[in-house]
């Protein structure tokens, strides 16, 4: 079945839907999952993240941009990913590394390559950035804080904090570009 279909009728809450999209991406998901946690959890822990992966994508099927992601699986993907970081966070107090975002979503080798190529550079763009500012774009992008946990954190307005991430996004697209990335890319 064409996935915008199913994406279409799980944003009307079809439970037919999530089954059908459960039998076909369960297996995925669990290897997504198992990568990131088979370090640190058991069985039972990779289990319950991929569970929640799913109740997820049921909570929010409605708001899904069917723009952003053409297909349920890379909708999927970025849940799992962003739910085994948030089980990492919560359980272990693991502190991820820039590195950990990258994984396999749509099976292309040439993909994961160029996101470990950007990865690089987004790590040494980083380095470049002062000390502050480098806290505040990996808090708001790896670790997930929002605006006013930053600002509380590091004892700064929120104005300055939007101010300070905006300004380290403009300069990491100016190497992307720089790098020779198209501008879509980036």
């Amino acid at each position: 079945m064409d996935e915008i279909i199913l994406m279409r009728k799980l944003k009307r809450k079809d439970e037919w839907a999530l089954g059908k999209i459960i039998d076909l991406y369960s297996s995925y998901i669990t290897c997504i999952v198992w990568e990131l946690l088979h370090k640190k959890g058991t069985k039972e822990d990779i289990e319950e993240v991929v569970a929640d992966t799913f109740i997820s994508l049921w909570l929010t099927a409605e708001r899904i941009n069917y723009k952003k992601y053409s297909s349920v699986k890379s909708y999927l993907g970025m849940i799992a990913r962003n739910k085994a970081k948030d089980w990492l966070r919560a359980y272990r107090g693991e502190i991820l590394e820039l590195n950990d975002d990258i994984l396999l979503i749509d099976g292309n080798v040439e993909h994961l390559i160029l996101q470990k190529e950007q990865q690089l550079i987004i790590g040494r763009t980083l380095e470049k950035l002062r000390e502050t500012d480098r806290k505040i774009f990996i808090m708001y992008y790896y670790r997930y804080k929002k605006i006013e946990e930053i600002a509380e954190t590091l004892k700064m307005n929120p104005q300055t904090v939007k101010t300070r991430l905006r300004r380290g996004r403009e300069t990491l697209k100016r190497i992307l570009l720089e790098e020779g990335y198209d501008a879509s890319e980036v």
